[in-house]
């Protein structure tokens, strides 16, 4: 089991690495070569878990409302649980040096830019109350710019094993 944490620790990067576009690029990459259903041209959501996070219980009804709604002409949902899917090293490394924690979450507009990176919410359950993504995913439905890469939070997170 992956011990939580309630709060990031120096290992923490601000800003983070993946504000980098090389960073964006190569991420969009790997997560094609485990994901070969993703497609260019509408925009991705991409959660990163630990199933052996006790984390994870904040985040799940939230995550599975949102799948459920997600608009699929626009929107690709998948999620990518660091703990029992088959990740090649490559893969893994490079997910451990841009996202230092699950729950996680990245949105790539349309153009595949990263347009969101960070968890959920900040403390207690997810909801679209307190969700940190409501107010991204309402900027990308208006077909506004906008990026937010979140790394400075307090709440429950698991460090990448």
């Amino acid at each position: 089991m992956v011990k939580p944490q309630q709060w990031f620790d120096a290992d923490m990067q601000q800003p983070p690495v993946l504000a980098e576009p090389s960073k964006q690029q190569t991420l969009q990459r790997l997560l094609q070569q485990q994901f070969p259903q993703l497609e260019n041209g509408r925009a991705w959501f991409i959660r990163f878990k630990q199933s052996d996070c006790q984390c994870e219980r904040f985040v799940e009804l939230y995550h599975q409302s949102f799948a459920a709604q997600a608009d699929a002409k626009t929107m690709q949902v998948v999620t990518l649980d660091l703990a029992k899917d088959a990740v090649d090293a490559e893969t893994l490394g490079f997910i451990r040096e841009v996202i230092p924690a699950t729950p996680s979450v990245a949105l790539f507009s349309p153009q595949g830019e990263v347009i969101y990176f960070g968890p959920y919410h900040q403390d207690g359950i997810c909801n679209a109350e307190n969700s940190y993504l409501e107010p991204v995913l309402a900027s990308l439905r208006q077909g506004q710019e906008l990026t937010v890469l979140n790394t400075l939070v307090y709440g429950c997170f698991c460090p990448i094993q």
